[in-house]
């Protein structure tokens, strides 16, 4: 049965006047935000000391500046020639009712190269992953499966490992400013709150291939369109938090002011639903990019070590988009003016997107033709194997309309 649009148009309706109504609340509450952001502006240690202090306590997420707040850098003149390299990956998940247990990863992999010589690589690389070690994880006693959030991460650590490939591919030379570039994040939020053995088994590999990358000195750097990150958010919350006292030592330590519990409307209600994009649109131009902030998600704060994330937002055209780089790309001014410039001169080659990670997509993404395709010919292989290839029942039924 097709979906009921006549149903479902009318909640639409009721969802774009409810929007409507709440806008200029919306809107009162981003300019607030950002004015008590912005009269903050030169005590920027004063709450990244803050930040330390009520990183454990808090319930929500917290961004600690590394930068004064109201600083704003134009985008640095590019070089005249440059490269980049950038991956991005897809996946065919495990199906349960199917032939066989197993699943795809497929990676897309770009070089570009700009400049007196120009060349493009495009390429892709589909693994299909069915063994033991591919499918579970162990701890000597159990059998963790790999999938949802730990299949993501198995794909984020093939990404990684794909960009080293590449670096040793085409910028063994080193001949020129190069940058490697992710889409998304480069914090594995998948891992938040998993168990030790699960963030060794894929941290590790992931670490090292920043450490790599860091000893060839080629800037990591990930971007993130229309971010919803509520980070800085959180750190004007603590500006409006009556808990945080400074001179005490003490940070907050719950999710709402005191104010809740005697009625009143706690008075950081005003970041509520607020993302840091929304807040610190008004401050950027075009090409320009805010302050360096450190990620304080505890994943990021305690495994990633000399790697711990760092970001700044970046006006390209109406949007504000979210940059990634580990700590040493942020603390060297001249690999972080690279990613700068780079990134900003990628998103104006790509209409507003960064191309390499638009080409990177295109390599990776699987079709529906293509999954079809994937599952007739483990069902043939199978079948000559002499081996049962046969989905489950469930599977079956699907393909069947009945009443």
């Amino acid at each position: 049965m097709p979906l009921d649009l006549t149903r479902l148009s009318r909640q639409v309706r009721e969802m774009s006047s409810a929007l409507n109504r709440e806008a200029p609340e919306y809107a009162q509450r981003r300019t607030q935000a950002l004015e008590r952001y912005l009269r903050e502006s030169s005590a920027h240690a004063t709450w990244a000391q803050a930040v330390d202090l009520s990183r454990d306590g808090c319930v929500w997420l917290l961004a600690r500046p590394v930068e004064p707040l109201n600083t704003v850098r134009d985008a640095p003149p590019r070089p005249p020639d440059y490269a980049v390299i950038a991956t991005d990956g897809s996946h065919i998940d495990i199906d349960r009712h199917g032939a066989a247990l197993c699943y795809v990863l497929n990676i897309g992999r770009v070089y570009l190269r700009y400049g007196a010589n120009p060349t493009a690589h495009l390429s892709s690389h589909p693994t299909l992953c069915f063994r033991e070690e591919d499918l579970y994880l162990t701890d000597g006693m159990r059998r963790i499966p790999i999938e949802g959030n730990y299949l993501s991460a198995r794909r984020d650590v093939a990404e990684g490992v794909e960009l080293v490939a590449l670096a040793n591919e085409f910028l063994a030379a080193n001949d020129m400013p190069a940058l490697a570039l992710q889409d998304g994040t480069l914090v594995r939020w998948t891992l938040a709150g998993a168990e030790r053995a699960v963030l060794d088994h894929f941290l590790r590999p992931y670490l090292n291939y920043l450490d790599e990358m860091r000893q060839r000195k080629i800037p990591v750097a990930s971007y993130i369109s229309r971010p919803r990150s509520p980070e800085v958010a959180g750190m004007i919350r603590l500006m409006l938090c009556p808990d945080v006292n400074l001179e005490q030592q003490r940070g907050a330590k719950c999710s709402a002011c005191s104010d809740a519990a005697a009625g009143r409307t706690p008075s950081c209600f005003v970041c509520q639903g607020l993302s840091d994009a929304d807040i610190l649109a008004d401050m950027l131009d075009e090409g320009q990019r805010g302050p360096l902030f450190a990620s304080m998600s505890r994943v990021n704060v305690e495994s990633y070590g000399a790697h711990l994330i760092h970001f700044f937002y970046i006006r390209v055209g109406r949007e504000i988009a979210r940059v990634e780089m580990p700590r040493w790309v942020a603390e060297d001014a001249e690999l972080l003016d690279r990613v700068h410039a780079l990134v900003y001169d990628q998103c104006l080659k790509g209409q507003g997107y960064p191309v390499a990670l638009a080409r990177a997509h295109e390599q990776a993404v699987i079709r529906a033709a293509d999954r079809r395709a994937f599952e007739r010919i483990v069902e043939q292989s199978l079948i000559h194997a002499n081996l049962p290839a046969t989905s489950s029942r469930k599977a079956a039924s699907k393909e069947q309309q009945a009443v």
